[in-house]
């Protein structure tokens, strides 16, 4: 595959989870050479981001939740006994650290607007852009976890599509705040007229809402983006919807490249009829590699995973993600699948493990509960491949190419040894290729330059949020009924 030009060079990222233990592979912390119960300590994430700097990496992408799932048995047990999605740090307060000993690898973040108050998340935001020079993207996620509306004192989950409702509202404010109440020139610093900031050029926003109110002047200056990169990844037809408006990169999950394409496609074309230029949404399909200088070595890592892979674990995550409590079904018996919702959420997954398989007899083999938690516990949902550099290289060349994706959200199965074969071992043969740069297209720029170009760290004048910009003579007030 490598023999011909590729389309287009693509973004990794690194895809990371602040909580001691592992995010996409559940009993990985039992491998001698995983460091990640080492993650409430600093060293660790100061490590990892020179890393990712050293490797040209775009972006350090965290996920988060704010609590944990209890679906599986009815409680949290297996979770903490797998060492995955427990014991959480709350990533936003490591990003000014491991700026601090980086100059062009970015961090994206994420935040909820079902739960987190839009003032304080945009200040949030303005701080950890002006503190990283610009390094810094949000990903904007609704929250669906029933475990983090009972941890944050709601009374349930708020229905899918009002989510997104709220959403909308909130992006409103936080645009208004990031975009519309300071001019660039506000910040003088002027001691002939004993002046600071400008109060002329500070314009109070009023906001009255369905779902927020605001009636201040933002506390923060315009940092060097002023909105913070955005990220998104909801699938959904609401969701489809609110990134092609308001993403600038998304997050695809999937296993086969003929998915993803029709969801890159569908979004690429409901920005169209937003006004948007189509391909200033970026793609990034998850992708968790086993990676050796050869083939034996490749296997050698894998076969250490799989024997230390936590298929309670496993199951755990597959319970949490679909509501489904894998509890009830014994380990080692066939499934024996109806038509009952639950069972259409475990059929739809053995289906989509089965289609990604290249092995015709793995596809024919009898799934059991332990298969599938060994499946979760190496990967999940995303692609897994196992080999040498430039077999795994053609697999990130076939996504390319099939997909039309921009880049990868890369995790690991152990740390930092999978980050360092990405670094060490995958890149230098992407570069062969063409499908990576040699360095950042500008070096000690923002996450926006680096998605964009030079000179581009502000949003474009096609995207949703321009129509807040700062405009001299223009109250910014707005109330809506509802």
């Amino acid at each position: 595959m490598g023999s011909e030009a590729p389309t287009k060079r693509v973004l990794l990222n690194f895809f990371e989870k602040a909580c001691a233990g592992n995010h996409m592979s559940p009993g990985q912390w039992k491998d001698p050479k995983d460091t990640t119960t080492s993650k409430d300590r600093l060293p660790y994430w100061l490590n990892l981001a020179r890393l990712a700097d050293e490797g040209k990496i775009s972006c350090i992408f965290f996920a988060d939740g704010y609590s944990t799932h209890e679906v599986y048995g009815g409680n949290s047990d297996p979770m903490f006994r797998a060492g995955t999605q427990a014991a959480a740090l709350d990533p936003m307060v490591l990003i000014p650290a491991m700026a601090s000993v980086t100059k062009n690898v970015a961090f994206g973040v994420t935040g909820s607007t079902s739960y987190l108050n839009p003032y304080i998340l945009a200040r949030t935001m303005s701080s950890l852009d002006h503190l990283t020079d610009g390094r810094v993207a949000w990903n904007i996620v609704t929250s669906w976890s029933k475990g983090s509306a009972d941890a944050l004192g709601a009374d349930d989950v708020v229905p899918h599509d009002e989510r997104y409702e709220i959403a909308e509202e909130y992006m409103d404010l936080c645009y208004k705040l990031w975009e519309g109440s300071w001019a660039d020139d506000a910040v003088i610093h002027d001691i002939a007229i004993n002046t600071a900031w400008d109060p002329k050029k500070i314009k109070k926003i009023v906001h009255k809402g369905k779902y927020f109110k605001c009636d201040s002047r933002y506390q923060t200056h315009p940092s060097p983006q002023r909105t913070p990169l955005l990220f998104q990844a909801g699938a959904s037809k609401a969701g489809r919807s609110f990134a092609s408006k308001h993403a600038e990169a998304i997050y695809l999950g999937g296993l086969l490249p003929s998915s993803a394409a029709a969801s890159v496609k569908q979004i690429r074309d409901l920005a169209v009829t937003q006004g948007r230029d189509p391909s200033a949404i970026k793609f990034f399909s998850g992708i968790s590699p086993i990676i050796g200088k050869t083939m034996e070595e490749a296997l050698e890592k894998y076969e250490r995973a799989r024997k230390n892979a936590d298929i309670i674990g496993g199951l755990a995550q597959f319970s949490g993600y679909t509501g489904i409590d894998m509890s009830t079904l014994p380990l080692d018996e066939p499934f024996s699948l109806d038509d009952t919702p639950g069972q259409h959420a475990i059929h739809g997954a053995i289906d989509a493990f089965n289609a990604a398989s290249k092995s015709d007899s793995e596809k024919n083999e009898v799934w059991t509960p332990r298969k599938l938690g060994e499946k979760m516990a190496l990967g999940g949902f995303h692609p897994a491949p196992v080999g040498t550099p430039e077999m795994v290289a053609d697999v990130f060349e076939q996504w390319v190419r099939e997909a039309d994706i921009d880049g990868f959200n890369i995790s690991y199965t152990t740390a930092p040894e999978s980050f360092e074969d990405v670094v060490y071992l995958l890149r230098p043969e992407l570069v062969k290729r063409g499908l990576m740069w040699e360095d950042y297209d500008v070096p000690g720029g923002t996450a926006r330059e680096n998605l964009y170009g030079k000179n581009q760290s502000k949003l474009q004048s096609d995207h949703y949020g321009s129509k807040f910009f700062w405009k001299p003579d223009e109250v910014i007030d707005s109330e809506v009924q509802g």
